[in-house]
Order: structure tokens, then sequence, then C-alpha cells
């Protein structure tokens, strides 16, 4: 998330009381440099500017975004929109953006969860059927899979509304050949690495499925941050034993083309970013995700204006 570290030392010192002498202390620089960056003599390097966010985040929170804020990214989304009408026909019209966007996808969505393919061994393998020394049978699959996925939904495979089984083939798509319970709900405990969410029980996820498909078929307000929501919503559930990730982003895909919208594109070097935003919105606002879900989809308009003729 981008840091405006001066707002955020004030903010700290505001909330906590300390003085600029004990936050130099907490920060482990010295008053003189502290005071330099206040104001404005000089810029803390990047790893101090991550240490002044840890403990903005620990002291204050991350506040939510104005509404005005929003306002403003839909407005500019919109624009894009009105300039790419039926991205749809682009897609099926235009193999080359097809093919562009195939590649992005898939290597960034499995990239985000641990593939150790480069995006030119991704594209090797799913554009020329190639056999990547060194790298495992399972992360070939995972690239053939998910680019599977993807063609039967610009195929329009999946067009209409949210459906258990549309949620569970796309899951079999994906682990098909990697995991025995492809496009079947988890009869286990799971857990997200590195985050304090409680995960609802094995036996209570198809009462929480199926609250969450009553409600994402029922747009209330704008529908990007219908969209961000229930992502957020879907990654709390985490119904599969594997590949909830990758399926809670190809649900976005679906209901941004169903809404008009160029796919969202939300890369690896933005990982961490993407859990920050996503563990927010489940715990506090959604405000930060949508911008974020915002700006990946601008990302995919980047990429069609590459290949627009």
């Amino acid at each position: 998330m981008p840091h405006n570290y001066i707002e955020q030392i004030k903010a700290i010192l505001n909330t906590t009381g300390l003085s600029q002498v004990e936050l130099a202390k907490r920060l482990g620089i010295t008053f003189a440099a502290l005071n330099r960056w206040i104001n404005k003599h000089s810029i803390p390097r990047a790893i101090a500017q991550k240490n002044i966010y840890a403990l903005y985040k620990e002291t204050v929170g991350v506040l939510p975004l104005s509404k005005e804020t929003i306002k403003s990214l839909l407005c500019s989304l919109d624009k894009e929109k009105k300039k790419h009408l039926n991205v749809k026909k682009i897609i099926r019209d235009n193999r080359s953006f097809r093919d562009d966007l195939l590649l992005e996808l898939t290597h960034n969505s499995n990239a985000i969860e641990g593939s150790t393919l480069t995006k030119k061994e991704t594209e090797s393998i799913i554009f020329d059927k190639a056999q990547i020394k060194d790298k495992s049978y399972v992360e070939h699959l995972e690239a053939t899979n998910h680019a599977a996925a993807l063609e039967a939904i610009f195929e329009g495979d999946f067009t209409g509304s949210i459906t258990e089984a549309k949620i569970k083939e796309l899951h079999r798509i994906l682990l098909q050949g990697i995991r025995p319970d492809a496009g079947k709900y988890s009869k286990h405990h799971r857990a997200i690495r590195g985050v304090e969410l409680t995960l609802p029980a094995p036996e209570d996820l198809p009462e929480e499925m199926q609250r969450f498909l009553r409600k994402i078929n029922i747009v209330k307000g704008k529908i990007v941050a219908h969209i961000a929501a229930l992502h957020a919503d879907f990654e709390a559930i985490h119904p599969f034993g594997d590949g909830n990730g990758r399926v809670g982003r190809l649900i976005m895909i679906i209901q941004l083309l169903n809404a008009g919208y160029a796919p969202c594109v939300i890369e690896n070097k933005r990982k961490a970013e993407y859990y920050e935003v996503l563990e927010l919105a489940q715990r506090q606002s959604e405000s930060h995700l949508i911008k974020f879900v915002i700006e990946s989809i601008l990302r995919g308009y980047q990429i069609i204006k590459r290949h627009k003729k």
C-alpha cells in the first residue's frame, strides 16, 4: 500500500503520546533523523518506511479510504469501460490479446500461490506444451489447468449467475490430476498460513456456501465494490483443501466479464499488498481492497490497449 510516512509519524505521535525522542528509539533511529523526516529535509529509506508503517498499523490501524476517493476511482474505471465496449468480443476476436491475458493471468495467479515457473516457462508450457527441466509435474499441470479454466471462461462456459456447480467445476479444472478431491469441498479443517482467521468447520461449508451464493448474485451498489467484497467473503470461507485463491480470482474475472469490464490482473509483485488488503477487508474495511481491485482491472485495460488496432 502507498505510504505517506510523515502523516503516519504524526498519527503515531498523536495516538500513542510518545515524544519524538521516544518514537525515534522505538524505530531504532536517531532523534535528528526523525526530525529531518518530519520537516522534509530528508526521506527515510525503504526499510525505514516499512518500519514506520508497521508501527503505524500496530498503534493506529489502517483508516478506511473516503467515499470520495472510491467514487473518483470508480469514475476513472467507468471511463475505461466506455472506451472498450464488449470486452468479451475483444477477447474472442483478438487471439493475440487472448493469449496475452492467458499468460498474464495464469503466470501471476500461480506465482501468488507459490509456483516457481517464470513467465517465459509458463508461456512455453501453455502454448508449446514444453516440458521444463527441473520443474515439477504439478507446476506443469497448474499452468495448463489454469489456462484451460480461462479458455472455458473466455468461451462463455461460465456466463450467467455464479452457482455452486460452476464454482466446483472451476476447482475441478484447476486441480484435476493434482488432487483427488478436485471439484469437492474439503472434509478437513483448514487454515490460512500467516492469517489469524477462523475458517468454517467442514460440516458448515455447504451452509456457508449457500449463504455466499445468495449474496453474490444480488448486487447492491457499485458492481466492482460488490465483487471485491464477495471475493473477501469467499476467501474467508476457504471451502476447498487447496486452490481457493485461484478459484476466487477466477470468480472475480467471470463477474467482471459478465458486467462488461476487463479482467482484473493481480500481479505477483503485489502479492504482499493483495494479502494485506484482503485481510483488512475481512476484519475492518473493504475500501482498500476495492481500490486494489480497481487498479487490477485497469491493468487489464492496459493489456487491451497494447493490442487494440
